[in-house]
């Protein structure tokens, strides 16, 4: 079995360290390239000395699985290179944030990922996680490969299969809309949930996103609202999310897969908090997104 990651970055490190431990082939690729890559975890700097070549090398080598671990916002050009590394059964797995881009990709597997880190100019700083979670279908390989991760007790990379994808993915997708919205446009890391108004507005934000999600598939409770408001100010507070570090880098962000996606969907609702956001979030946009 050959695997290939792309996108050696805050989720795709973790991923590609992990596989690597097993004996399976596996390439490694990002943008540019590079000859290994720095993790810092538990006041620990490792380097892992796995060569990772630029993805347009990765043309007409053949997969049997191929991890998408690259922002959102680099889909639409790998989607045109996906097709060169694979067969007719290659399970692709997605491990973006947001939704929508599910049907670029034949076999595509979306996932709900739970690894939380940042990379930063020299190493990329893991704080918690080592999870994916996939709808629980049958898989020709991506089934082997679990088998094996779960029987290396080494390896710490989860991939779960669960019956009630959807509603685990709509509460990732809830989630992502509160904490990558407000860290972004307050431009500050997690410390900002120690805050009663943040909090509050944060809250107003997750209840407008719920009725969006609700409005179509009922799998959101009242109950998860609470969990998340918890689960935000848990994270430590020097935490950023994705969308804030492409805030304070000046980059692109994948608000056209969480805010953008929300307010497409929200029919006549009623979403002022969303509505606000939205526009803050494409205003920024504007001059920067990638064709």
């Amino acid at each position: 079995m050959k695997i290939a990651c792309i996108g050696i970055g805050a989720v795709g490190s973790i991923i590609a360290r992990e596989l690597k431990v097993t004996t399976l082939h596996v390439d490694l690729y990002s943008r540019t390239g590079s000859a290994s890559f720095t993790v810092y975890e538990n006041d620990e700097y490792t380097t892992y000395e796995y060569p990772v070549d630029p993805v347009d090398e990765a043309r007409n080598k053949v997969y049997d699985i191929i991890f998408i671990a690259a922002k959102a916002t680099a889909l639409k050009y790998l989607r045109e290179i996906i097709p060169e590394m694979s067969h007719d059964g290659t399970e692709v797995v997605l491990c973006q944030n947001g939704m929508g881009y599910d049907h670029w990709f034949e076999n595509g597997v979306p996932s709900v990922v739970y690894i939380s880190g940042q990379k930063k100019e020299d190493h990329i700083e893991h704080f918690r996680d080592s999870r994916l979670i996939i709808q629980n279908e049958k898989y020709r390989y991506i089934d082997s490969l679990i088998k094996l991760i779960e029987a290396e007790e080494d390896i710490r990379l989860e991939i779960l299969k669960v019956n009630d994808f959807e509603k685990l993915r709509y509460e990732k997708l809830l989630i992502n809309l509160g904490v990558n919205t407000m860290t972004a446009l307050s431009q500050n890391t997690a410390r900002i949930f120690q805050d009663a108004d943040v909090v509050a507005l944060t809250r107003r934000l997750l209840k407008e996103g719920q009725a969006v999600i609700n409005r179509r598939s009922h799998v959101i409770s009242d109950d998860f609202i609470d969990e998340s408001v918890k689960l935000f100010k848990s994270y430590p507070d020097h935490m950023g999310t994705s969308m804030y570090y492409d805030v304070m880098n000046e980059t692109v962000t994948e608000y056209a897969f969480i805010q953008k996606y929300f307010y497409d969907n929200k029919g006549k609702l009623d979403t002022p908090v969303l509505d606000v956001i939205y526009t803050l979030l494409k205003g920024y946009a504007i001059g920067r997104e990638k064709s």
